[in-house]
């Protein structure tokens, strides 16, 4: 593939992460979502403020834009390694760093799991579906209340690590770079919350 096709399509992906809906949904509804909580521009936040309809709606629509595009270019086989590596994680980034929020843009959960979705169909979605289970259970069972964001970020980053091993069980190269560069986003949007781990982990 040329230099210009594959441009285009990692221009394509990054414009199509970086479509805002949950914070657009928001304020269709008159409610800016970054007032709210951690300030994340994500489909919890609008949950938070309108209700489970309308979040589970903007974390649809999130994990549609990651999963829908890749998909296709995924089965037509029009990239291959490193270059569908790229491509993958452009709405990742896109959805991280939004030129509609200038250059800003929310934590990337729900467009990520539409990536691994289209990259490996039913695989990392149940791995990561599993992992999240389990952390509501727990919380469940413990009868705790609301998850704190560092305990959200925990859950994202024990997520994230069982994906890379999952890439290294495949022993695929262009799935470990998509892994590097989708985690050092996620690492940088919960930079904050990954900060008070660390110090709660020193004191424990």
């Amino acid at each position: 593939m040329s230099v210009a096709s594959f441009a285009l399509l990692f221009l394509l992906e990054f414009f199509m992460g970086s479509l805002m809906f949950s914070y657009w949904l928001g304020k269709i509804k008159g409610k800016d979502i970054t007032q709210t909580r951690d300030g994340n521009p994500g489909g919890s936040n609008l949950g938070r403020m309108l209700g489970w309809k309308w979040g589970m709606a903007g974390i649809v629509l999130d994990f549609l834009k990651g999963f829908i595009p890749l998909v296709f270019i995924a089965e037509m086989g029009i990239l291959q390694g490193w270059q569908l590596a790229v491509v993958a994680v452009a709405p990742v980034l896109g959805h991280a760093f939004s030129p509609f929020m200038k250059f800003s843009g929310g934590k990337a959960v729900a467009v990520t799991f539409g990536v691994w979705s289209a990259l490996t169909r039913w695989e990392v979605p149940v791995l990561i579906g599993t992992i999240f289970t389990l952390f509501s259970v727990s919380r469940a069972i413990s009868k705790k209340g609301k998850t704190t964001p560092e305990e959200d970020a925990a859950r994202v980053f024990i997520g994230m690590f069982s994906v890379l091993i999952y890439a290294l069980f495949r022993g695929s190269p262009y799935l470990i770079i998509v892994w590097l560069i989708n985690f050092g986003v996620i690492l940088l949007k919960h930079f904050s919350e990954a900060k008070k781990l660390y110090r709660r982990l020193k004191r424990s």
